[in-house]
């Protein structure tokens, strides 16, 4: 496959709302909580419902629902050898109240943070019962929507059928393409929309861009923005901590405000999470590991809900807690340490242990607090002016209030003017954005391309800089082998709506099928040839030659990809110059 040329496009690719689309429905799927949200798009002003009301919530007030999902054991789902599709048997809160029951982790497996198992940089274990990352999101997705329609129906939205509706999808912009990618396969395999429906039916928003929608949009007025200010987001959930910075841009009539990246995002997995594993290594220091291996899941449940509910949403750093242990643990097992109640972190009576405000910051909070002002460091530093008025701190962990005191300790008058927790809502940040996204997703403009995309192709061969191994003969030429065009580069601004064509020609055979590939490279330098170092394939695109008559076999076609950076997620076409349709399929790897 030859190259012949490369073009921008702008307004190719109509990703935009459709008249036919009459409800948004915004899905924030997180790591430990999740959330939807919903709104009608011919309303003005824009007003999101949220969706408070989870099946099994109790008295639970928090607005979003346990990514938690339980399946039968194996053994207790099937007797014979021939393995089976595990089905989903509770999720949220009911998930939660089933594990509560005795037997209940020996006939059941409780999947908990398996959105992490989307990163592959994570290099997580397998999950339990054989099930694939792609199946356990798209089970939950399954049921999140379920409960979702059934509550959107009951309002307004009753009067619209299903095939009206939008859907966002939040996903950390932290997240490969490959991850991304998994996540639309696995909305398709809940049923959110049809394989062939249109993709604006499903928009895929990364959560700090969705919570940026959400701050603009509902403290504009609070904050008194104005034209130029710069607002970075800080959206600190339960896996990952996402950072993006953006320039607020008002129309000419004043009147309406744009988004614009200005420098590439970043993000890391150093969300709450994080904590969570680092309470019970301070649980197993404190306590024993012989201790602790007698503790049954129960009873751990317990105690991590005590650090969840109570420790992690109230630690500033003064106060010391006081954990009751288990019955199961006797005091004559603990160590000695412990066992004196006048040291510092000793046993006290009635079973409390007591956990020191200095101990929980250092072994607990510190290490992963100090990821995130790293994070958000290293994000200020890549703006090249340095001018930042506003830091917004969303998601869950976000609320925390030792993390806003620390990070106001390092950043407040010194790299930023003003530090701002949404508290009412910051939860729901994410989702709420998303939905504004969903309804307008043209007010972010243009955003910063994270890697540089690129194709493999035959170029003329240079004696003087290309090696003997990459040189190949064609019918037009020498050629150098597996060179690396470009589409965009690193740090490259890209307009929304911008479209990247690359034209290639290919000798016609009918029915063939044509494979190119796209790579990607993190490296602040173009690369060469695709087989340089840190240059990867990230996804391959078939396409079948349509009959096209009049053509004779090994004539040269012109056919033609389109690749859309401008957008969260990559979006490809493919066609002939002559104009004849082919179909394509893409593999994200």
């Amino acid at each position: 496959m030859d190259h012949a040329s490369i073009t921008s496009d702008y307004g190719a690719f109509k990703f935009w709302l459709c008249p036919y689309l009459m409800v948004v429905i915004a899905y924030d799927f997180g790591t430990t909580y999740s959330g939807a949200a919903y709104a009608f798009t011919h309303t003005t002003p824009t007003e999101v419902f949220d969706v408070q009301n989870w099946p099994q919530k109790g008295g639970n007030f928090y607005p979003k629902v346990p990514t938690l999902s339980v399946y039968p054991r194996r053994n207790q789902q099937q007797k014979s050898t021939v393995y089976k599709q595990p089905t989903l048997l509770e999720w949220g809160y009911t998930a939660k109240k089933i594990m509560l029951k005795p037997r209940a982790d020996k006939e059941n497996v409780l999947l908990s943070q398996f959105k992490l198992h989307l990163d592959e940089s994570l290099h997580r274990s397998p999950l339990e019962n054989e099930l694939t990352p792609l199946q356990a999101v798209a089970d939950y997705l399954a049921a999140l929507h379920k409960h979702t329609l059934e509550e959107v129906s009951r309002g307004f939205a009753q009067n619209y059928q299903p095939d009206t509706f939008r859907y966002c999808l939040t996903v950390p912009a932290v997240w490969s393409d490959k991850a991304k990618s998994l996540m639309r396969q696995a909305a398709v395999q809940a049923g959110l929309i049809k394989p062939l429906d249109p993709p604006d039916r499903l928009i895929l928003v990364s959560e700090p861009e969705a919570a940026a929608l959400y701050c603009e949009e509902t403290m504009a007025d609070q904050v008194n923005f104005k034209d130029k200010d710069r607002i970075m987001v800080c959206d600190a959930g339960g896996g990952t901590v996402d950072l993006i910075v953006f320039q607020v841009d008002f129309t000419r009539d004043a009147k309406k405000r744009e988004l614009k990246e200005v420098t590439k995002g970043m993000g890391e997995s150093c969300g709450s999470v994080f904590l969570d594993a680092r309470y019970r290594e301070l649980l197993k220091s404190k306590l024993g590991t012989h201790v602790m291996n007698k503790v049954n899941p129960r009873e751990m449940n317990t105690m991590m809900e005590y650090f969840i509910g109570t420790i992690k949403s109230e630690f500033n750093g003064v106060d010391d807690f006081f954990l009751e242990l288990p019955r199961s643990i006797r005091v004559e097992d603990l160590p000695a340490s412990v066992r004196k109640q006048d040291q510092e972190d000793g046993y006290l009576d009635e079973g409390i242990l007591k956990l020191s405000n200095l101990e929980l910051k250092k072994k607990v909070f510190d290490p992963v607090v100090d990821k995130v002002i790293s994070l958000i460091e290293q994000q200020y530093r890549k703006i090249h002016d340095k001018r930042l008025e506003y830091l917004f701190l969303v998601g869950g962990f976000g609320s925390s209030k030792y993390l806003y005191q620390s990070i106001h300790k390092v950043f407040q008058d010194t790299k930023v003017k003003h530090i701002v927790c949404p508290a009412e809502r910051a939860a729901l940040a994410v989702v709420r954005g998303a939905a504004y996204y969903g309804i307008n997703p043209r007010v972010v403009v243009s955003r910063i391309s994270r890697r540089t995309y690129g194709t493999n192709v035959n170029r003329p061969f240079d004696e003087e800089l290309d090696p003997p191994s990459k040189r190949v003969v064609k019918p037009d030429g020498v050629k150098c082998r597996n060179r690396f065009s470009v589409y965009v580069t690193k740090n490259e601004e890209l307009p929304v709506d911008h479209c990247i064509k690359q034209e290639f020609s290919v000798a016609y055979e009918k029915g063939k099928s044509v494979t190119i590939h796209l790579y990607a490279t993190e490296n602040d330098t173009v690369p060469r040839y695709c087989d340089d170092p840190g240059v990867y394939r990230i996804a391959t695109m078939s396409i079948t030659i349509p009959e096209m008559p009049g053509i004779k076999n090994d004539e040269r076609v012109y056919m033609n990809d389109r690749m859309h950076f401008g957008t969260t997620e990559i979006l490809l076409e493919s066609g002939f110059k002559s104009g004849q349709k082919c179909n394509l399929t893409c593999n994200f790897e």
